[in-house]
């Protein structure tokens, strides 16, 4: 159960009545008022010990829904663990000035794609000045575009090996706690960044204060020891939603209060919204369709396999074969009478037709076991 998912699904049919949205996000108060209910099917179940019956409903899996992604959450968490190399870690952000929210919003699309392409294109220029690595990188980048208060603040996290890859050497960074000049990055960010939207937007690079590309950007690095830790920080924004349940304190029809850690201070403090505005907060951090929040660059590129095969075999990375685990046994299901997992699938429930906005069914879900 998700009150954050119940408490959309019942604000979605007014909202989108009455304030403007995009077909993105008309999709997405769609998915989640759909989510589990009669109106995307499910399956009936029959218990084998005290011969009751159940039923689930099918999740709509779309990236905004607060019930949905965190199978595909552990799963990239835990495929990522096992791609990390035996050396330390770092974790380069990239973060856009204010002054550029406004054309982000405007063409979400293409400057996220610029954010990703420049960005990484940064660092891989950066890091093959012989003086400073003269290496190739390899890395992985996670799209972030909320703050702790569910504002506009896009940036990109990439989770870097201290180390590249020069011909047939693994090249290590020059100190454990240091991969690049911080500030040489943000230059060269900012300028690559600007070449590239004066070319793929003239109008939209006209209406950025000029300010803004003489201005001292900001990129931030830290030491990430094995990776495990960020990769596990940075699951949380790949398949799941702006805010989560655990943050919400409060919500009703007027207002929404939830908690958010000062940056400052890194006190607990919490947040009350409008109904409104907290719905347009979270709206506006549905990415545009077919957007891709995780990227690969570099040696890491699923293009790259033989330079990321060399790299392995130069740190001398042990590439463990797991066998496939076998299929769940039928007895995995809970019956929600008697607390036996004794349930056996006996039906499929088809999607409900002509269903815009579905009450949700009350009582708890099949849940699985383990």
């Amino acid at each position: 159960m998700s009150a954050l998912a119940d408490w959309l699904a019942r604000q979605a049919p007014a909202w989108l009545d009455s304030h403007p949205h995009t077909p993105a996000q008309r999709r997405a108060l769609l998915a989640i008022t759909r989510c589990r209910t009669p109106a995307l099917g499910g399956h009936l179940y029959g218990c084998a010990d005290c011969a009751g019956m159940d039923f689930a409903y099918h999740s709509c899996h779309h990236r905004a829904c607060p019930r949905c992604g965190g199978a595909g959450t552990a799963a990239w968490t835990a495929n990522q663990e096992a791609r990390l190399l035996p050396v330390s870690y770092f974790l380069v952000t990239f973060t856009l000035p204010a002054e550029l929210r406004p054309a982000v919003q405007g063409d979400p699309a293409l400057l996220h794609d610029l954010l990703f392409r420049e960005s990484a294109a940064a660092l891989q220029q950066v890091a093959a000045v012989p003086r400073l690595l003269g290496a190739e990188l390899g890395f992985v980048g996670v799209l972030h575009t909320w703050g702790r208060q569910l504002q506009h603040h896009p940036h990109v996290h990439f989770v870097v090996p201290a180390g590249g890859l020069k011909g047939d050497q693994w090249v290590h960074s020059l100190q454990p706690d240091w991969l690049l000049p911080v500030v040489k990055l943000a230059a060269v960010f900012r300028r690559r960044f600007e070449g590239a939207l004066r070319a793929s937007a003239p109008a939209l690079h006209a209406a950025v204060p000029a300010g803004t590309w003489r201005g001292r950007w900001v990129v931030h690095s830290q030491p990430a020891g094995s990776g495990a830790n960020v990769v596990r920080y940075l699951a949380r924004y790949v398949g799941r939603t702006a805010i989560s349940d655990e943050r919400i304190v409060a919500a009703d029809d007027r207002t929404v209060i939830f908690r958010y850690t000062n940056s400052a201070t890194q006190e607990k403090q919490t947040c009350t919204l409008t109904a409104d505005e907290f719905l347009r907060r979270y709206l506006q951090h549905v990415l545009p369709p077919g957007q891709h929040r995780v990227r690969y660059f570099g040696w890491m590129h699923p293009a790259a396999k033989r330079r990321r095969l060399r790299v392995e075999t130069l740190l001398e990375k042990v590439i463990v074969v797991r066998p496939l685990l076998p299929p769940p046994p039928k007895w995995h299901l809970q019956c929600r009478q008697c607390g036996a997992f004794a349930l056996i699938e006996i039906a499929t429930i088809k999607p409900a037709s002509a269903v815009r906005f579905c009450q949700r069914t009350t009582g708890p879900p099949v849940t699985a076991a383990g």
